[in-house]
């Protein structure tokens, strides 16, 4: 079944996409957070409630996850005032542990990618959970780990504090495909779909919708971020990867079912 890639042009839905709130004011919602650079953005798509929810587990999953990274590469920020100059690099040595600033240019940047199960709605395996979450680091910029331990020929270890919670970064990423469904077929045919209540927090089993994904490379690695929507049947299933450029791995969110009035309708792109 064919991709659709997803448009680029802001879409104005004049409802909150997560609860159906018509109550004004309505706040634009962006599918990949502002501080990532996401470059897709529904107008008039979160009430003030639901977008309290989002701002503090995205804040949570991807504030914690990518702080250097955002600050090295210096993506958008709305207090470019308060960019910090220097970044915390962790010393250890002999078990006691000390924390020095480095200039940018200096810091070992690496891009965190966590590796997650496969959605257990795609394999059935209902042992997934966050235990089963793993953590690769990409190196992209400034010198390595092991060139920064060589001068400092008394420490065992050299390395950077990252706060990550496995369930937040799924929902999140649950969040940003619901998100890319609705800019590419609009809310009609997602209102009944279960990641809504993923994100609000209303269902906790955030790993049978959400994991990665480990059939061919559906977004190339270029560009910040990619995504992608298709079918598999009636069922909507959301392809994404963020930093594409750098080759991170691609993610996988199932929508659940559409609505079956719009399946059958004429505005159903897959036929």
């Amino acid at each position: 079944m064919a991709f659709l890639p997803v448009p680029k042009n802001g879409r104005d839905i004049g409802q909150c996409i997560y609860c159906d709130s018509i109550e004004e004011p309505l706040a634009k919602e962006h599918a990949i957070p502002y501080g990532l650079n996401g470059p897709w953005t529904l107008l008039r798509a979160s009430c003030h409630r639901c977008a309290d929810i989002t701002h503090r587990f995205e804040r949570d999953s991807l504030g914690g996850l990518f702080p250097a990274f955002r600050t090295v590469l210096r993506m958008q920020t709305r207090r470019p005032e308060k960019r910090p100059k220097t970044l915390p690099l962790v010393l250890e040595s002999r078990g006691a542990q000390r924390t020095i600033q480095v200039p940018l240019a200096e810091f070992p940047l690496y891009l965190p990618t966590p590796r997650l199960p496969q959605p257990k709605a795609v394999t059935g395996d209902h042992t997934a959970n966050s235990a089963s979450v793993k953590m690769d680091f990409m190196h992209v910029a400034g010198p390595s780990f092991e060139s920064v331990s060589q001068k400092y020929p008394d420490v065992d270890f050299v390395g950077a504090r990252l706060s990550f919670a496995p369930e937040e970064f799924a929902r999140t990423l649950a969040k940003i495909a619901f998100c890319a469904g609705v800019y590419t077929l609009g809310l009609a045919p997602l209102r009944q779909s279960p990641i809504r209540q993923i994100v609000l927090g209303n269902d906790r089993d955030v790993w049978h919708w959400v994991g990665s994904w480990t059939g061919d490379q559906i977004n190339e690695p270029k560009g910040l971020h990619a995504m992608q929507v298709r079918a598999s049947g009636s069922d909507i299933h959301v392809i994404l990867r963020l930093f594409a450029q750098f080759g991170a791995p691609e993610y996988h969110v199932v929508l659940g079912a559409a609505d079956q009035n719009f399946v059958n309708s004429s505005a159903w792109p897959w036929k």
